[in-house]
């Protein structure tokens, strides 16, 4: 059994009895698993018709202004990993699919209900549009809900391979956030793994932008064997954890070599990306190698070299001076 030890303090596993306990806590931590600029609307109500094989009842929706001039309507499943992967959680999120285009017209009006009667949620909506496209809270549901591409993300306590195995079916894979709860005699803590990676390096930075973080480039690190046998050798990147955001956005994947090194010069075209294996992760798939005019170096900053994959543009990779400026 995983434990944790934190200031010679001792914390075991701390598991939910229900469904119901494991929500409220996804509820009570919605900005870190889905991002500071979300908004968690927790609402149950039946998507599809009353007498179709695909209705359902998502457990909430989320907005997300990760990006403001063009926020994502999600559908969130919130499951515990002790139930049955394929005959519970599989068929409810592929109901979810064909409701998100066949009936984001009661998804819309359901909305709209929700915020109304919900003050606090009207709030927030209200000064997250502030900064965005939109006039006012009734625009933002009218455009997000009709534009048919109303994306999932399931909240779980354990990403087992069974789960990630059976995501594999659906051909834009939701996001999972995971969500743990672990125990010592005098407190309560949490081991969460968030909606984006991106979020961690990208929104972290600047919370109070309002533009958004055009990045369209992952680099990555690895030491000069990792370099010349996957990067150039396999013409692929692999088990890198991208959300749907992610993976829509990125174009091309440099690699930093670690030291000694501690460069990057390298980039390459990302042609596809796939999941690998029942990691929960993916491949990404290169060519068209480009070498930069210079190579970037670390700069003085504590901490500018990457540990794990980090979100940048093609733009300030091509202009960088160091590494350090990547993330700025």
């Amino acid at each position: 059994m995983a434990k944790i030890l934190s200031n010679q303090t001792e914390y075991s596993i701390y598991d939910f009895d229900t469904e119901a306990e494991f929500e409220l806590a996804v509820i009570a931590n919605s900005k870190q698993l889905f991002g500071l600029r979300s908004v968690y609307i927790d609402i149950k109500k039946r998507v599809g018709d009353k007498n179709s094989y695909h209705k359902g009842i998502p457990d909430a929706f989320l907005i997300d202004f990760f990006d403001p001039r063009n926020p994502q309507l999600y559908i969130v499943e919130n499951e515990l990993a002790s139930h049955d992967t394929y005959a519970h959680l599989i068929e409810q999120i592929g109901r979810f699919s064909v409701n998100a285009v066949t009936d984001n017209s009661q998804i819309r009006d359901i909305l709209l209900r929700a915020i109304e009667t919900t003050p606090h949620i009207k709030s927030e909506l209200s000064q997250l549009i502030s900064n965005s496209i939109y006039s006012n809270v009734t625009e933002l549901i009218l455009d997000i809900a009709n534009r048919r591409e109303i994306k999932i993300v399931v909240a779980i306590n354990d990403a087992t391979t069974d789960l990630n195995l059976a995501l594999k079916i659906f051909r834009n894979q939701p996001d999972v956030v995971v969500l743990q709860r672990y125990q010592s005699d005098k407190e309560t803590i949490y081991y969460y793994e968030p909606m984006r990676e991106e979020i961690e390096t990208v929104e972290h930075q600047a919370p109070k932008s309002a533009s958004s973080w055009d990045f369209d480039t992952v680099v990555c690190a690895a030491y000069p064997d990792g370099v010349k046998e996957a990067f150039f050798g396999a013409k692929a990147w692999w088990a890198i954890r991208m959300s749907q955001t992610a993976r829509e956005k990125i174009k091309y994947l440099a690699i930093y070599e670690k030291t000694p090194i501690a460069h990057i010069e390298h980039f390459a075209e990302v042609t596809k990306i796939e999941p690998y294996k029942d990691s929960g992760k993916y491949i990404l798939y290169l060519t068209n190698y480009k070498k930069l005019a210079k190579p970037i170096p670390l700069g003085k900053k504590k901490g500018e070299a990457p540990q794990a994959p980090r979100y940048t543009s093609l733009s300030l990779l091509q202009s960088a001076n160091t590494i350090g400026t990547l993330w700025e």
